[in-house]
């Protein structure tokens, strides 16, 4: 740890930072405070640094941090006090200037910052923010609004591990070189400000109902992305559902039997996918003819094998990346990018995760040759990595290729091996380092087998695909398989006798939901679905948002209520389909379609590579943005269905036609009639679209539909039927829960029952339970979701073999409370609770504030009086023993960076003074001081009235 100064040195420190004789310096900006740290660890360390309030400093370098963003445009209300009241009159908006103000709470990191500059012994500065369009907006936010005249440079991090930190300043790049960059970063944000503010008020005005509170929020890239969901599901929610069947024959043949499906080239029917089905017959009766037609009957069997090669995929960008993880382990955009993060950061075991590349430098070989080296080392690894240091490496020129690197390169581990790493951030680890060691195998080799039998003039397919050559498949241990594939036929061709035939009955299905890996897709290719590596390629620059960017977006999304998480998909909310809807009928086609602001994201871009002017930029989102507001403010509710035809008669008053409106679906005669029939467009959470409308209308009820939740959340498949009054009905199905929902099933079972010691426990879409339970009456079970969490198969497993979990965050009680705790297997085969012991919340609540920074003590530990309270990465908290009694505050509180006095206050004198700056759960800014409570917790004291 750097040597930590008094307050009498730095106060004197701060006074004589004259230049005579002492050697100038370089301000070192970074991001956030443990990339700070882990500058000075590489850069010498306590021999060479010591530590003050709010920096580092050696005789080379002064070291300070950000914490993100630290400033914010103007608010409207911040530029006039007439904006404070929205009005539709006062849009569009356009400042004549993009002034910032300080983001709540930063005030004094900015202060500390700004006599840093200030400092006549900082001859310049470094930019050493994220490497990445919004690092860059940071520090230049920081530089524009601190008025710095120092110049400045660019350290550009691939990798953060000591040795590459010490490359990286050795390479320090002027700054104006990234100005391309940094014009892109502005224009990004001044635009979304624009769109944002101007089309919220607008929108927010004209659909906010009486009961809302919330806006109606709007943006560039939200909104778009919230359209792809939109689409998907209106189709589903207008899928009404057919029967099908299909002919299954199971043939003998010399030496074997196999099975095949009956097609017609001619009979084809389309799946929900839009791909035309050639094996599906829609009539029963038409099955049955050919089945009874070919019984017992013998035929001719041709088949053809042909070999096929299967490219090897290239390492991960950050998109690829999180559409794998959300693909195998569920997970989302958003808790992928923590977790690659904090491999980048904190275990310097992967390299930098936000890029949009996935190809390696032209001069890398030699490091990834190093890194195999390492990985050849690690028992998970040692196989594949040796494989490639024996046999060398395969598609270097693909891999190594300068013209498919932006500005970071494709992700890859470092020579760094992590340890004990925490279950997702493992997970995360080993796709990357798999990845990037397929990477250098041959392409994987197949056989494909299509067998087709003909008898009594009706054919049947067989397919089989095995793998021959596994290259690739190698780095995730799959060997060559054939044991399912028939032999083959002598000469190609055989004799074959149908044994038996089945009918299966299935039913049309709709589309199903888009996945968030799906939908990082669309995002990536400007809404077009694409696997296609190349053809990904070529229309990436035309994508929705950044890497960076869009899992934020779609968490967002989910919190503004426009979409909710449905197991592993996404689901349009009503709310999210009513603005889309809306926007389509005021002509303000833009902001609801992908292809046409990737145009926006692709100009981006051009910016970044001094292709288009920041001004024509300009000028196109200030049209736009009238656009918008023009659309949005002259419409006519009247008019936005005036062209849709009626949906059927009144069931109430049978005299008049039911047309649509914006949130309903109503008679006509309410005016003459007096009739009453509404139907909201919303029924538990799934919105109600035309055509299950009119046939509602026309038959009295519809048939089965997805997409209906109950108050808890749960999905539920449900029946719409009118009653004789015209009220209208929702009958849950209890034998149909929504498929869409269920969460995927492992076949493989968890282990045996710790219950009845005789069946396995195995999965089911909503539980853990013993194989016997029907059979034999075992009460064994384990709900996949408690208390607002989702259990994992791997907590599960622990669960079953050990009687108990480990501590689990994330419960929330019945009051709404979040909650750790383990679960323990009682006698009845049901679980118990057990809370963690003081000690263990204690130790928690230390791994929660982060690594110790600061170990000067703050002053005595209020909780326990024993302990010292000393400033850690994310809080100040107690340090008596291992892990501390258990007192923390934390360092950011509702939006404000506490300071180091203000909790010496707190301490020594039992509350802080009044203090600007918090922000209330409702976004609104307040004023108080923190008083010491019981146990050293905080409670708010507010100033009298009149004084706030």
């Amino acid at each position: 740890m750097p040597t930590k100064t008094s307050a009498a040195t730095r106060k004197k420190h701060e006074d004589s930072h004259a230049p005579e004789g002492g050697a100038l310096k370089q301000l070192v900006l970074t991001e956030k405070p443990s990339v700070a740290r882990d500058f000075v660890a590489a850069l010498g360390g306590a021999k060479a640094f010591t530590s003050h309030d709010g920096f580092f400093e050696s005789d080379d370098y002064v070291i300070s941090w950000a914490v993100g963003h630290l400033l914010e445009f103007l608010a409207p209300e911040d530029i006039d006090a007439a904006y404070k009241r929205w009005r539709l009159q006062d849009l569009p908006i356009f400042p004549a200037e993009f002034a910032l103000k300080p983001k709540a709470g930063q005030k004094a990191r900015l202060d500390t910052l700004k006599k840093l500059f200030r400092r006549r012994d900082i001859a310049g500065v470094v930019n050493a923010c994220d490497a990445g369009r919004e690092g860059e907006l940071i520090f230049r936010e920081i530089h524009r609004f601190l008025g710095n005249e120092k110049p400045f440079r660019r350290l550009w991090l691939q990798s953060m591990t000591p040795h590459a930190i010490r490359d990286a300043f050795d390479a320090l790049q002027p700054g104006e070189k990234f100005d391309g960059l940094g014009a892109a970063a502005e224009c990004r944000a001044e635009s979304d400000w624009l769109i944002g503010m101007n089309a919220t008020r607008a929108l927010t005005k004209r659909l906010q109902t009486r009961r809302e509170r919330t806006p109606w929020s709007v943006g560039r890239v939200q909104t778009p992305t919230l359209a792809l969901i939109v689409d998907r599901e209106l189709e589903i929610l207008s899928h009404q559902s057919s029967p099908y069947w299909q002919i299954k024959a199971a043939f003998a043949a010399p030496g074997h039997t196999y099975e095949g499906l009956w097609f017609n080239p001619e009979n084809k029917v389309e799946d929900e996918n839009g791909k035309a089905r050639d094996d599906w017959l829609m009539d029963r009766a038409a099955a049955e003819a050919i089945a009874a037609k070919i019984a017992g009957k013998e035929g001719v069997a041709v088949e053809e094998r042909k070999t096929s090669l299967e490219r090897t995929p290239p390492p991960f960008d950050l998109t690829s990346l999180q559409r794998e993880a959300n693909r195998r382990y569920g997970y989302s955009a958003s808790r992928t990018l923590q977790a690659a993060q904090r491999l980048y950061e904190e275990y310097k075991a992967i390299t930098y995760p936000r890029t949009d590349s996935r190809c390696l430098p032209g001069d890398y070989e030699p490091k990834a040759r190093e890194v195999i080296a390492v990985l050849a080392g690690n028992p998970a690894y040692a196989e594949a990595a040796g494989h490639l240091m024996r046999a060398g490496l395969q598609n270097t020129r693909t891999v190594f290729n300068d013209a498919g690197v932006s500005d970071h390169f494709a992700l890859m581990p470092t020579e760094e091996t992590p340890h004990k790493l925490p279950p997702v951030e493992g997970r995360v680890y080993d796709l990357v380092v798999r990845r990037f060691l397929g990477a250098f195998f041959p392409p994987a080799v197949w056989e494909n087998i299509e067998r087709i039998t003909t008898v009594e003039g009706e054919r049947f397919r067989t397919r089989a695909r095995a793998l021959k050559e596994p290259g690739w498949y190698l780095v995730y241990e799959r060997k060559t398989n054939g044991n399912d594939k028939p032999p083959p036929l002598e000469g190609g061709r055989a004799a074959a006798t149908v044994q038996e035939t089945t009918i299966i009955e299935e039913e049309t299905k709709p589309k199903p939901r888009i996945t968030e890996a799906g939908l990082l897709n669309l995002m990536e290719n400007a809404g077009k679905s694409i696997d296609d590596e190349e053809l990904s390629a070529a229309l990436r620059d035309k994508g929705l948002g950044t890497p960076a960017t869009r899992a934020e977006i779609i968490e967002g999304l989910i919190t503004r209520g426009y979409m909710k998480r449905a197991g592993k998909a996404l689901a349009a909310a009503p709310k999210g389909i009513r603005l889309i809807d809306v926007l389509r009928r005021i002509q303000v086609e833009r902001l609801a379609s992908a292809a046409l602001t990737g145009e926006l994201e692709r100009h981006l871009r051009q910016i970044e590579r001094g292709e288009r002017t920041r001004a024509d930029f300009g000028s196109e989102i200030r049209d736009y943005t009238r656009e918008i507001v023009e659309h949005a403010r002259d419409f006519s509710f009247d008019k936005l269905y005036a062209k849709e035809p009626p949906l059927g008669k009144c069931p109430r008053c049978a005299k008049r036609d039911v047309v649509e409106e914006s949130l309903v679906y109503r008679c006509k005669g309410v005016e003459k009639e007096k009739c009453t029939f509404v139907l909201w467009k919303e029924k538990y959470g799934r919105y109600l679209d035309r055509r299950t409308v009119e046939t509602l209308l026309k038959d009295g009820k519809t048939p089965p539909l997805w997409g209906f939740f109950s108050r808890e959340g749960n999905p539920f498949r449900a029946v719409l039927a009118l009653e004789a009054d015209g009220q209208v009905q929702v009958k849950a199905l209890q034998d149909a829960q929504d498929e869409e929902f269920q969460a995927p099933v492992d076949p493989r079972p968890l282990g045996t029952c710790p219950l009845c010691k005789e069946g396995v426990v195995i999965e089911t879409p909503q539980s853990y339970i013993c194989s016997l339970g029907q059979t034999k009456g075992c009460h064994f079970a384990l709900a996949r979701k408690l208390l607002g969490r989702t259990m994992t198969r791997e907590e599960a497993v622990t669960y079953v073999h050990e009687g108990k979990t480990p501590f689990l965050d994330g419960f929330i009680s019945r009051r709404g409370r979040p909650f750790r705790a383990a679960l323990v297997l009682g006698d009845h085969g049901r679980h118990t609770w057990e809370f963690p012991s003081r000690e263990e919340t204690a130790k928690s609540k230390t791994a929660e504030a982060g690594a110790v920074t600061d170990a000067e003590p703050l002053g005595a530990c209020p909780a326990c009086g024993k302990g010292k309270v000393v400033t850690a990465e994310n809080a100040f908290l107690c340090a008596e023993g291992e892990s501390g009694c258990g007192f923390m505050l934390p360092r950011v509180i509702l939006g404000r960076e506490m300071a180091r006095q203000e909790i010496v206050d707190y301490i020594a004198k039992g509350e802080t003074a009044m203090l600007d700056g918090f922000v209330s759960r409702r976004g609104r800014p307040f004023k108080a001081a923190l008083a010491r409570g019981k146990g050293g917790k905080y409670r708010w004291k507010f100033p009298p009235r009149g004084e706030a």
